[in-house]
């Protein structure tokens, strides 16, 4: 199986500078969440988050 990247960019400025990483972590695991269910990433699939206001 050949592995891809899957990019999401969010534009968040309204959002507080300090809830960013938490809200992004928790983006981040519910879509990777959504994507296995959907049979979408493998054993081997990781999810990174970033999160910047800004």
């Amino acid at each position: 199986m050949t592995h891809q990247n899957l990019l999401v960019e969010l534009f968040v400025e309204e959002l507080p500078p300090k809830a960013l990483k938490k809200l992004g972590e928790s983006f981040a695991a519910v879509l990777f969440d959504q994507l296995r269910d959907a049979g979408l990433t493998s054993a081997s699939s990781v999810v990174t988050s970033f999160a910047s206001p800004r």
